[in-house]
């Protein structure tokens, strides 16, 4: 017998596998920052992503439905959005390069942001989340690392 799982159910499946794995993993739920990286990540934030994303990471009102204009507003990126089902790599294109998706108004970063801008804003980006959500997507980063060697 063959179990296929496509769609919803096999990304819930791997979702839950990675969790899993997370929780297995042995690790800290936390990981050590720079306080200074926090500093320059929260400055950029502020400056930069708090106006649509808000200055806790609580995204605009109904973000996952188009406005009259077919845009999307901005996501949370706390734990109750899906920043944290990405790897930092992923996270970081979408900041240098703007999300890709139609009808979003994410903007490019790549000459208004050095890489290192970038990367404290995705720091500081991660206090806004829970402990699991900070272990679930630290199995993200080590997954990615792993197939992209």
């Amino acid at each position: 017998m063959t179990i296929c799982l496509n769609g919803w159910a096999g990304w819930a499946l791997w979702g839950m596998l990675a969790l899993l794995l997370a929780a297995c993993g042995g690790k800290s739920a936390t990981t050590p920052v720079d306080p200074q990286q926090l500093e320059v990540g929260k400055a950029v934030y502020t400056a930069h992503c708090a106006a649509c994303h808000g200055s806790q990471g609580e995204g605009e009102a109904n973000w996952k439905v188009p406005d009259v204009n077919g845009v999307y507003p901005a996501p949370p990126h706390n734990g109750t959005g899906h920043t944290w089902h990405h790897a930092d790599a992923l996270l970081l294109q979408v900041l240098r390069e703007g999300s890709g998706v139609p009808n979003s108004k994410m903007p490019v970063y790549r000459d208004i942001l050095s890489e290192g801008e970038m990367e404290a804003a995705l720091a500081y980006i991660k206090t806004f989340w829970g402990a699991d959500e900070v272990a679930f997507q630290r199995q993200l980063n080590e997954q990615w690392k792993e197939q992209n060697r």
